[in-house]
């Protein structure tokens, strides 16, 4: 017996994603990241027709300190990535998730249902999503499954 499928709903963290306000410092969005455990921030949008950003660990890394730039002088709207890559279709099968992650190279996906902001998915979600699933499936046929 095969496995079923993964889907976005299956592995999209739906807790809240934390925000910093674009004219932030890169050094409160450090001490943001840090604080709440998450290596990702959501970027509102300036108005209806503006599109969110994020700003992520790897923003940091390469656009502010690989180059030097003092994290209290460089504003989060300078180094973070927007438009946001988003995905509205909960039902969409994991491997159309992963490909757009891979296509868009990004790490992190903002998720939308209904227009209204649902969560977020991660490499890292992927990955927990597929090793739950074998390990369900070696399971099911009574295997041993041996985890760290």
């Amino acid at each position: 017996m095969s496995p079923t499928p993964l889907i976005l709903k299956d592995v999209v963290k739906t807790f809240e994603f934390p925000t910093i306000e674009r004219d932030a410092s890169v050094s409160k969005a450090i001490q943001m990241m840090l604080d709440q455990n998450r290596y990702s921030l959501l970027v509102p949008r300036q108005n209806k027709s503006d599109a969110y950003g994020i700003v992520t660990k790897k923003d940091i890394i390469s656009k502010t300190i690989a180059e030097g730039k003092d994290p209290d002088k460089v504003k989060v709207k300078d180094i973070m990535s927007k438009p946001l890559v988003i995905l509205t279709n909960l039902s969409l099968d994991l491997r159309w998730v992963a490909k757009a992650m891979a296509n868009s190279g990004v790490s992190t996906i903002a998720v939308f249902d209904k227009g209204d902001f649902y969560g977020y998915v991660t490499e890292a979600c992927i990955l927990e999503g597929v090793y739950n699933a074998l390990r369900r499936a070696k399971l099911e046929q009574g295997v041993e499954f041996v985890s760290c």
